[in-house]
């Protein structure tokens, strides 16, 4: 049994990120490498040294403490089409810049299998998403298992993704440990 969901967005950002934002999108979305400022975390493993993998190498910290260093996982590793596994059609990441009288803005489009091991970077990433829509009109998307026929469509409410379900909002499937 596959645990794997899609998961469809389009939305309309800000046409104002600054640059930095943007490498870290775009390497959140395998479209670009990891900006430098996306540092890596030190993580004490002084207890668990028996079950860190070989490219785990510890180093000791200068209170002697056994430590490893790991950046953070983008979203997805690659942003190009790919044939989908489980769902349909194509995954993919895409993001254009448009200029216009508004201001300008960049239009992304994504669409991907989500693993459970992918909740995390994705619950960032549309957390930062809901962030800089342009407008409150600014997003569109949908969950599904991928056994399901039907999708759930996704909104912002409260600055938040949301799935509306039957009538009311409820997390969406990264969320999911937060339904009582």
């Amino acid at each position: 049994m596959a645990d794997v969901h899609e998961l469809m967005v389009a939305v309309d950002l800000r046409g104002d990120l600054a640059e930095p934002d943007l490498a870290e999108l775009r390497w959140h979305l395998g479209l670009g490498p990891r900006p430098e400022h996306v540092t890596a975390a030190t993580i004490v493993v002084n207890d668990v040294l028996d079950l860190l993998t070989d490219e785990q190498a510890p180093v000791r910290d200068e209170s002697g403490n056994w430590v490893i260093k790991e950046f953070p996982e983008p979203a997805w590793h690659d942003g190009s089409p790919y044939a989908a596994a489980k769902m349909p059609g194509v995954g993919l990441s895409t993001l254009v810049h448009v200029d216009d009288r508004r201001g300008g803005r960049w239009a992304l489009t994504c669409r991907w299998e989500v693993h459970p091991d992918g909740h995390a970077a994705v619950a960032e990433l549309l957390g930062w998403l809901a962030a800089r829509l342009r407008d409150s009109r600014s997003f569109f998307g949908y969950q599904r298992w991928y056994e399901d026929d039907e999708p759930e469509p996704l909104g912002i409410q409260e600055g938040k993704v949301v799935v509306r379900r039957k009538g009311t909002s409820v997390p969406p499937f990264w969320d999911e440990s937060d339904v009582d």
